[in-house]
């Protein structure tokens, strides 16, 4: 291993290409975020890994724990290859090993993911694996990587649409420019804009002197972000002050809004703040809502029921027969019911006083409290859509 700590492998004057060895899904995506946050507020994360189910299922699209031990045997199939253009290429592991208990999972990672986060460099710690997990495409980091840091040193950099679809790995998609602007090239700029350090605006240039005014280059100007994120930030200890009675460790939370400040920006924070303040578990929310922006859901209250009940099977009664009347109008709502955690929201008739349910994602969210003695809730969340078209024929 001492080897990639060589000026062999940290003098690299060639560009590191980085793909995945297999499609990563949507869970796995998640779960690697989830993994950076950590090891971003605490490097020890890296060598006693542990993961509460409870907090796995709260951002993973799985019905229970009997899912995890197949998530678990599919990561550490994956592996990410590496490859300069002509010197050497090769891949790594991220997990090693994992070990499930009764209520939480431990993780073992590989010495090359670990050295990803060394303070001290060395190859691994080269090919910013952060951006690489987080853009959405793997065409955004090859674009990144092969062009946004080569050129940092320009303010502009004119390029053949050709050689811009070999950066983005898209020569034989869209032929027309139109759809690979919208599909691939915005998507990459957006992603680029949002991860790293630099601002990128563009411009296309058309051949004039032909009828056609085809598309053939793209200028694109490149600018250092001017942000700075200091350690005490004021904007966001503002943010803070309103919810630090609701949270158990203020200075966790301020750590992590700090990095997702430097990563999505004030804005991305503040609104998912926002969206989880009314949660009843409020700090596990928050997490998750920062993680997945559900902010950007934009699921408006819809059922907003606040009643004592004589048991909690009365309940669930009240809550399946809203959601009835509104799977005839949206239905969406029956194929969760067969999916994820929401199959399970029959559990709501053998609550205990205090228990809780909550199912969030971008299609609906779902908010119930039982109290033995006092009003119970139940709170329905919708696409503003679907909220307009249930109203004009006045169903609920």
């Amino acid at each position: 291993m001492d080897i990639y700590f060589s000026e062999k492998f940290t003098n690299l004057k060639n560009t590191i290409n980085l793909k995945f060895s297999k499609k990563i899904t949507k869970n796995e995506k998640n779960f690697f975020k989830l993994l950076f946050f950590r090891i971003a507020s605490d490097s020890s994360f890296l060598e006693k890994a542990e993961i509460r189910f409870e907090e796995l299922l709260s951002i993973l699209e799985f019905p229970s724990i009997n899912d995890f031990t197949p998530f678990f045997n599919a990561l550490m199939e994956k592996h990410i290859f590496f490859s300069t253009d002509i010197q050497f290429s090769g891949s790594f592991g991220i997990i090693s090993s994992f070990t499930l208990y009764s209520d939480y999972c431990h993780i073992f990672f590989t010495e090359e993911f670990k050295n990803c986060f060394s303070l001290k460099k060395n190859f691994f710690s080269l090919l910013e694996i952060e951006k690489f997990i987080f853009m959405n495409d793997s065409s955004s980091f090859s674009f990144y990587n092969n062009i946004i840091k080569n050129f940092k040193d320009k303010n502009e950099i004119t390029l053949p649409v050709s050689l811009v679809k070999t950066y983005l790995n898209a020569n034989d998609k869209y032929e027309r420019f139109f759809d690979f602007e919208k599909y691939i090239l915005k998507k990459a700029i957006l992603d680029i804009n949002t991860f790293t350090d630099f601002s990128i605006e563009y411009e296309k240039i058309k051949e004039h002197k032909k009828a056609t005014n085809k598309i053939t280059s793209i200028s694109f100007y490149i600018n250092k972000s001017k942000q700075s994120y200091k350690p005490f930030d004021n904007k966001i200890y503002k943010m803070l002050e309103p919810i630090k009675e609701k949270i158990s460790n203020p200075e966790e939370i301020y750590h992590l809004f700090v990095l997702y400040v430097s990563k999505r920006g004030y804005k991305y924070v503040y609104d998912n703040i926002n969206y989880a303040k009314n949660s009843e578990d409020f700090e596990k929310n928050l997490k998750k809502a920062l993680m997945l922006n559900l902010a950007s859901n934009k699921l408006k209250l819809f059922v907003n029921v606040s009643k004592t009940v004589k048991s909690p099977i009365v309940l669930f009664y009240t809550l399946t027969r809203k959601l009835n009347k509104i799977k005839r109008h949206y239905p969406k709502i029956e194929e969760l019911m067969y999916n994820f955690k929401l199959k399970n929201i029959d559990s709501i008739s053998y609550f205990n006083d205090n228990d809780s349910f909550e199912f969030s994602n971008k299609y609906i969210r779902i908010f119930v409290k039982y109290y033995s003695s006092k009003k119970s809730i139940i709170e329905i969340y919708l696409p503003s859509n679907i909220i307009e078209k249930i109203k004009l024929e006045k169903e609920i």
